[in-house]
């Protein structure tokens, strides 16, 4: 089963956990479709957190997840702050996007209120502008109220693994937001539930090419 009847997508993840967080369970839920995910750096700046560990904790996490439509990219940089806006688009497009063939790239929205999202956000325009791929943003922790949604993917057959798996980002299970009340409020929606799904990853589409 392919997500959106996508057959490659490019997952831009500003820190270990962001991807993890938004659509781990649309990934695992979606194994006909490939998802390239690259953590862009190593933690947020003046996290006491940010090290070489939180990338073992990514790949300690999807091996628990087990899923082979996932490949882990990481582009060896520590802070998002030591490359500028025009560098990561250069890095981006020369290393992945050209001849990647990536049918939609998935990142933060600009309602997010961590800043160092909304750089990563900001760059999706630039990154498909002489490209016929679909641009698609993700909810977060810290995406404010302003940003609306507009397509949900029911994770809930497989939301308890997708619990599991993040319990090994182990520097970070202290945060508000690795709580399981706060974990099952960020997976809920009203009118969702209504229509029976219980637990979603929230999504919205920008643009959307066909073929």
């Amino acid at each position: 089963m392919k997500l959106l009847g996508l057959d490659k997508v490019f997952c831009l993840s500003p820190h270990p956990d962001d991807v993890e967080l938004a659509m781990l369970g649309t990934i695992k839920k979606y194994t006909g479709t490939k998802f390239d995910v690259i953590c862009l750096c190593q933690g947020s700046d003046h996290d006491p957190s940010t090290s070489e560990n939180r990338l073992q904790e990514v790949k300690d996490v999807w091996k628990q997840a087990n899923c082979p439509n996932v490949e882990l990219l990481f582009s060896g940089t520590k802070y998002i702050k030591d490359y500028g806006p025009d560098d990561w688009i250069t890095y981006l497009e020369k290393t992945y996007i050209t001849g990647g063939n990536y049918d939609a790239i998935f990142l933060p929205n600009e309602y997010d209120s961590h800043w160092e999202h909304r750089i990563i956000s900001n760059l999706g325009p630039a990154l498909i502008r002489a490209s016929k791929i679909s641009l698609i943003q993700y909810y977060t922790p810290s995406t404010q109220d302003d940003w609306d949604p507009n397509f949900y993917v029911d994770i809930t057959g497989v939301y308890n693994e997708k619990l599991k798996s993040l319990e090994l980002f182990t520097s970070q299970t202290h945060r508000y937001y690795f709580k399981r009340k706060v974990l099952n409020a960020f997976h809920s929606d009203f009118q969702c539930r209504k229509k029976g799904m219980d637990w979603v990853e929230k999504f919205k589409i920008l643009n959307f090419f066909e073929g």
